[in-house]
């Protein structure tokens, strides 16, 4: 959520990633797919990472939450989980183009799963999950997806509820 909450700062990012560019007629990620929106997403994501890692730490509930012992994980690990999200949603994004899908449009199940694939992928170097694992990931991963939109868009911070 962190592009959405931040799409009105940081203006001097808001380039392209693809800087406008086509292959075969088409965006390469899209318009949307911002230089701002991957630098906030793994910059913020990274910070609430070590977050979470400090109070697990501090507060014993909190460590129980995670299948891996956060405080042993590195610090730098957080901003490199964070940049697996984003960078499964911009790999979703060339995709959609390939697709002419336009960006916003809802390509459903894939804008629900892209960033939680992207970022449990890069986790996978520290943690072995198992399928049943995975398979949660997804399903609750992709329902708590749709209810945070939902919310952002009920407190209009989204344009759209998806």
């Amino acid at each position: 959520m962190a592009p959405v909450i931040f799409q009105n700062q940081f203006k001097f990012l808001a380039k392209p990633v693809d800087g406008g560019k086509t292959l075969g007629g088409q965006e390469i990620f899209g318009s949307h797919k911002t230089w701002r929106g991957l630098i906030v997403a793994t910059v913020v994501g990274g910070l609430f990472f070590n977050l979470e890692k400090f109070l697990s730490g501090a507060i014993p509930q909190i460590a129980s939450w995670s299948p891996f012992d956060l405080t042993v994980v590195q610090w730098w690990f957080g901003f490199a989980f964070a940049a697996g999200a984003i960078l499964g949603d911009l790999i979703k994004s060339f995709f959609k183009r390939r697709f002419r899908l336009p960006p916003g449009a809802v390509w459903y199940p894939f804008d629900q799963i892209d960033f939680l694939l992207g970022a449990a992928l890069v986790a996978s170097f520290y943690y072995a999950f198992t399928p049943v694992m995975w398979i949660l990931i997804i399903f609750i991963g992709s329902a708590l997806h749709i209810l945070v939109n939902h919310i952002a868009y009920w407190l209009k911070i989204k344009n759209t509820p998806w």
